[in-house]
């Protein structure tokens, strides 16, 4: 009863990582113009638009990508070691962010959060990360198992795939209200 409870609690936590996943990527795509100036304040060198550009483009994506392969279940230890080295490396993003000083917008949700780097999301950056390592820790042990057809794994990824253009429209309807307020 006790290995159910727990297989249970870590499929949340896999479901909940790969949904934040997904939306930040999504948003971040929607959005890459304002996600490159964030790359530029925190140090990536201006005459490198090459470099910035693809960052904008490449991390979201690989934000997207990580949280529907963390959903799907397919090769469990991979996806766990790249979903806790992704997630801890936002962490240290944030931190030096904040030990610089930096006064530079987040956008790690796209134009979803408008926020400049802070305490509170160091805070949410090492509850990720934490809720990554009890994902890493719990390894093959309460791995999610599919026991049914493939195309019910199919119908999931496509669930958080129409999660994804969800996240990014809305990401872009922001945008657009932003802009329209803006005298």
């Amino acid at each position: 009863m006790i290995q159910d409870i727990l297989q249970v609690i870590v499929l949340l936590i896999r479901a909940s990582l790969a949904a934040v996943l997904v939306a930040a990527g999504a948003a971040k795509l929607a959005d890459t113009r304002n996600f490159a100036t964030t790359l530029v304040g925190l140090g990536v060198p201006v005459r490198q638009k090459f470099l910035i550009r693809g960052l904008a483009l490449i991390l979201p994506l690989l934000e997207v990508g990580l949280g529907l392969a963390v959903v799907s279940g397919l090769w469990p230890r991979v996806v766990n070691g790249a979903l806790l080295a992704l997630l801890s490396s936002f962490s240290i993003v944030v931190a030096v962010a904040l030990r610089r000083k930096l006064q530079v917008s987040c956008r790690c949700f796209g134009t979803l959060s408008d926020s400049q780097f802070s305490g509170k999301g160091l805070v949410r950056s090492v509850f990720l990360t934490a809720l990554a390592v009890v994902i890493f820790w719990s390894g093959n042990t309460y791995s999610p198992k599919f026991d049914g057809p493939p195309w019910a794994v199919m119908l999931l990824v496509i669930g958080f795939l129409l999660f994804a253009l969800a996240a990014a429209q809305a990401a872009k309807t922001i945008a657009v209200l932003k802009e329209r307020t803006v005298p």
